[in-house]
């Protein structure tokens, strides 16, 4: 089975026939991975293939208010953006505010 993007989605084919796969059913197996069974779009063919959809990482966080905290770890990047977001706010505190009213002597 390959895999190419169209459209900005990701389309699976058939190995035998090179036929765009569909997905047929997704059953949750547990609240972040789901098992789908994907079936040839060619009649003639009819292979089907089963897979898995899993959620791995948290990549930002919900803006809702009082959210409840996720289990899945923070993804690198996300990881990073929080370290940055950190590191500025130490850098903004030692930064001078041009708006200052405190005249300098």
């Amino acid at each position: 089975m390959s895999m190419t993007l169209a459209s900005g989605k990701a389309v699976f084919h058939c190995e035998a026939c090179r036929s765009r796969l569909v997905k047929r059913d997704s059953s949750l197996l547990h609240k972040h991975l789901r098992q789908d069974v994907y079936v040839c779009s060619n009649p003639l063919c009819s292979a089907s293939y089963s897979g898995h959809t899993e959620i791995t990482g948290i990549a930002s966080p919900s803006g809702v208010p009082n959210a409840p905290a996720s289990d899945l770890p923070p993804t690198p990047s996300y990881q990073r953006a929080v370290h940055e977001r950190s590191m500025r706010a130490a850098q903004n505190r030692d930064q001078l505010d041009i708006f200052d009213s405190q005249p300098l002597n």
